[in-house]
Order: structure tokens, then C-alpha cells, then sequence
């Protein structure tokens, strides 16, 4: 039997796992608006959001509740960047 502190744990991580998740996509889509606005995809803009999506997939795969530093780092970044 699951206690409830084990369970509001899990609740916690789970929330924690689509937080990242849904950050990400917003990187990923901010990516995607400024390709628009700007009429075409440079090189730079396709290998982020690619990048982008793989750690996404990571995330989703192995049920990642937080990610490495660097790849935080380097999302911040990216946010700055397609300000």
C-alpha cells in the first residue's frame, strides 16, 4: 500500500516533470514566433529548437523532474536570445 506522503510525493514530481516540460515547449515556440516574424530559419534557430526538443523528449523519457546544469544554462540563454 502507498502512503499518502509517498503519494503527494509523487504528486509533486509529477507536477514538477510537466512544469519543465511546459517551459520548455514555451522556449520551443518562442523559437518557432521568432522564425515567423522574421521570414525564415537561420541555421542557429533550427539546431535550437531541435536541441530543445530532444531534451524534451528526454524529459518525457526518462521522467526527469530537473535538468543538468548546463542545459539549464544554456536554455537561459536561448530565453535571452528570443526575447
Amino acid at each position: 500500500m502507498i502512503s499518502v506522503s509517498e503519494t503527494r510525493k509523487w504528486i509533486k514530481e509529477k507536477a514538477k516533470k510537466e512544469e519543465t516540460i511546459e517551459r520548455l515547449l514555451q522556449l520551443k515556440y518562442r523559437i518557432n514566433d521568432t522564425a515567423k516574424e522574421e521570414g525564415n530559419w537561420s541555421t542557429d534557430m533550427s539546431d535550437h529548437k531541435k536541441w530543445v526538443q530532444t531534451l524534451i523528449n528526454d524529459v518525457r523519457k526518462n521522467d526527469l523532474t530537473t535538468i543538468a546544469r548546463e542545459d539549464m544554462q544554456l536554455c537561459n540563454r536561448l530565453w535571452k536570445l528570443y526575447d
